[in-house]
Order: C-alpha cells, then sequence, then structure tokens
C-alpha cells in the first residue's frame, strides 16, 4: 500500500456489520500509513465509501452516498473520491464505467491480502468512546440460499484462527469496548473449513476468557444451533443469552424455493428448545416476503407464525431478485406494491409483539450496559443483555448518574414498542 502522510481521509461505511468491521481495519492500516481520518467529508483530501451491495436497497443507498460525495469533489477538484467493498468486489468493472466520478476502486479482500497478518493484529480504528464493538469470526458463506448473493460476492466460508480472534478481542477490551459481538454470515458454521468439530464452542470458550464483559454471537443458522451451542450460550457468564437466527419464512414450500435448509417443524422445535434452554433469553430473527411464487394464503402462515411465536425482535425485508443468484431465473416474482404490503402487516404486527414482551419486564431489575450520552435529545441510553446494539431498542435511563461503559442495575418503570425506560437502583 503507497504511504501517503498527512492526507486527510473520511470513510462512510455502509451496510452490515461485517462491512463495519472491514472499515474501522481500513482505517486502522491508513492511519498507519500516515493518513489523517477526520469525521468532516469536507476537510477531506480523499473521500472512501464502503459499499453495500447485498440487496437493491442497499446498492441504492451505496450509488447516492457516491454520487452526495461527488458534489464535494465538484467544489474541491483535488480531492479523490474511492470506493471499497461489495459492489466493489461484485461489479468492479460495470462500476468504473457507471461512475467516472469515482477515482480509485478498492477490493478490500483482494488488496489487503499482503497486509493480511498486519490487519488481523492493527487496532481497529473504532468510534470515539466505543462500548461495544464488533469482531467477525469468519468471511464467506458456505450456504447455498437460492436469493443470497453473498457466496457470490465474499465466496466459500473462510474462518479466521481462534487465536486471531482472541487476539484482535483483547485489543479491542484493551480500547475501553465492553461488549464483543461476534458476527459472520454463518456464525454457527465457524470452524468447518478448519476441520474443527463444535468451532463456535470451543471460540466461545477462549472469547469469555478475555475481560469483555459481554460476549454476544449474531447470525446464528437454524439447521445448525445444536444442543452444544445452545448450552455453551446458556452455561457462559459472559455470553448474552440471545439467539439471533435469521428464520427467512414458514411456509414449508417457500422455503423450499429459498434454499433452505429447515421446514416449518424444524423452526418451531427450535424456538421451543431456546425457550426451554434460556427462558429468559430474547430470540431474534429476520424474514422474506414476497419471493417468487409467495401465495397468500402462504403469507398468512407466516403471519400466523409471528403471532403464536412471539420473537423478541424481528426485522422483515422485501425479496429483490439479486443478479446470478437461483431466484433470480424465477419468473413468478410478486408485485412491489404486494412485497410492501406484506411488509408492513409484518411489522404491525412484530411492533404489537415487541411492546407486550416489553411490558412484561416493567417493575422487574436487569442489568443494563450504559452505552452512550445522547446529546441531541439528552438522554443515556443502554441496552439489556437481551438487545443487541443497533438492531434492537435501547433502555432510556432516567435519573442516572453512571458513565458509558458501566454495567448497573437498573428497574424497568415503563415501555414503549422497541424501548425501555428504566431508573437505576
Amino acid at each position: 500500500m503507497k504511504r501517503i502522510r498527512n492526507m486527510k481521509v473520511n470513510l462512510v461505511s455502509l451496510g452490515c456489520a461485517k462491512n463495519r468491521v472491514d472499515s474501522e481495519k481500513t482505517l486502522a492500516i491508513l492511519a498507519s500509513q500516515g493518513c489523517v481520518i477526520t469525521d468532516d467529508p469536507n476537510l477531506a483530501d480523499c473521500l472512501l465509501v464502503n459499499t453495500c451491495g447485498f440487496i437493491n436497497d442497499a446498492r441504492t443507498e451505496s450509488i447516492n452516498t457516491i454520487l452526495e460525495l461527488a458534489e464535494i469533489k465538484k467544489r474541491n477538484p483535488s480531492v479523490r473520491l474511492a470506493v471499497m467493498g461489495c459492489m466493489v468486489e461484485r461489479f468492479g468493472g460495470e462500476l468504473s464505467q457507471e461512475l467516472p466520478e469515482v477515482d480509485y476502486l478498492f477490493d478490500f479482500s483482494n488488496e489487503t491480502a499482503g497486509l493480511a497478518h498486519k490487519a488481523e493484529t492493527t487496532a481497529r480504528i473504532l468510534e470515539t468512546g466505543a462500548v461495544s464493538a464488533y469482531l467477525k469470526i469468519a468471511e464467506g458463506c458456505g450456504n447455498s440460499c437460492s436469493f443470497c448473493s453473498i457466496p457470490l460476492i465474499r465466496g466459500p466460508l473462510k474462518s479466521r484462527p481462534v487465536e486471531s480472534i482472541v487476539a484482535e478481542a483483547r485489543q479491542l477490551v484493551s480500547s475501553g469496548v465492553k461488549e464483543i459481538v461476534l458476527v459472520a454470515q454463518d456464525t454457527s458454521r465457524y470452524g468447518a473449513d478448519l476441520r474443527m468439530k463444535n468451532g463456535l464452542v470451543s471460540l466461545l470458550r477462549e472469547v469469555v476468557k478475555t475481560d469483555a464483559r459481554w460476549v454476544r454471537v449474531m447470525y446464528l443458522y437454524p439447521t445448525l444451533i445444536t444442543d452444544e451451542i445452545l448450552n455453551c450460550i446458556a452455561e457462559e457468564e459472559k455470553v448474552c443469552h440471545y439467539i439471533d437466527v435469521p428464520l427467512q419464512h414458514i411456509n414449508d414450500d417457500v422455503l423450499k424455493k429459498m434454499g433452505r435448509n429447515e421446514n416449518k417443524r424444524d423452526i418451531i422445535r427450535l424456538v421451543e428448545r431456546i425457550r426451554k434452554r434460556m427462558p429468559q433469553g430474547a430470540i431474534r430473527s429476520s424474514f422474506i416476503v414476497g419471493t417468487p411464487g409467495e401465495m397468500e394464503k402462504q403469507f398468512r402462515e407466516l403471519e400466523q407464525f409471528i403471532i403464536s411465536a412471539e420473537l423478541d425482535h424481528a426485522g422483515v425485508f422485501t425479496y429483490s431478485p439479486e443478479e446470478g443468484t437461483k431466484s433470480a431465473e424465477m419468473s413468478d416474482d410478486i408485485p412491489e406494491e404486494v412485497k410492501h404490503e406484506r411488509k408492513e402487516r409484518l411489522m404491525l404486527l412484530q411492533q404489537e409483539i415487541s411492546l407486550k414482551r416489553n411490558k412484561a419486564k416493567v417493575g422487574k431489575a436487569f442489568d443494563v450496559l450504559v452505552e452512550r450520552f445522547d446529546v441531541e435529545n439528552n438522554l443515556l441510553p443502554g441496552r439489556l443483555m437481551t438487545q443487541a446494539p443497533e438492531v434492537d431498542g435501547d433502555v432510556i435511563l432516567d435519573a442516572c448518574s453512571a458513565r458509558p461503559g458501566e454495567i448497573i442495575t437498573v428497574k424497568i418503570s415503563g415501555a414503549i414498542e422497541y424501548d425501555l425506560i428504566g431508573v437505576q437502583t
């Protein structure tokens, strides 16, 4: 990598938590080469966008962000505009033609190959005062869902060595991080490519030996959640009783079209297993509506599952055809207005369920990680072990003298759809 001292770089990170990790490592590498990191794009010599290319809405956001930053370049022609991330890895050649405003296309997965060892050990540049950080344990994916482009973008599963992950966890903790969030496209498959038995369990047993206060696992695949994984999450004091498992649908025919390995019976049994093993824990999932050929009666079956399962947290996405995937070859696409109407119906159902489950917490005491001070709204938000950063709600702390990074006991005094209100005891 070319050494450019004193160049001011502004980076915009879009997409998932795994992208965030790439962005933080990129900033650390750039800083090690003498660059100065700035939060103000108007002061930057180089504008860098880490794009997401997973679904159409994400690509649209990425392109719009690039074009917005290109306006700064128009006002100051000496500024350079660079783009990295999933869109570059998948559409690099097309991007160079469609976006002439871009000066450099940076393929993180290839161009950092020579810095692989350094990238594994260099301290990441986190948001100032961050008390929670994502830690990517693997790249790529070993599943073959018909709708997903991740294997096309990131390739097959490539697990990081346990020693490397633990070393990074220690670095994060030494920088003030209290919560480590393990992420990958499929964390439950961690270590399979390294011929590890119970790889995720082995990794968790090592990560909890660090000084992290909380350890959270995201993105588990339904059929790969073994009793060993559930027991480890339930038994380890530091590991959050929180299962994030993208179920995608409940109808057997739709699941088969999606290329999923589970069926309705498997999913219902999984929810029962989780609730039995961790009755005070939380389950988060995500669902896709509008898959080609999804009939109204199949969607209603999903609605009934949402009502009966009463998941703690859920996200809903509308299907979008991704070039190169099996689903994109299907001709029986659903009208966009129907997709969005179904999404709205599910989200309203989940909103009612979330409110009900939040109200059940009123009057009870929980440990809360104080996360940050919201200067704009003059609030002090924190989170329970059953709330993941960014995707779930907060605990709004009232009459609290604690500082970000502290874990305190809080009595819940109020509940709204996604957030809780609490008072330090």
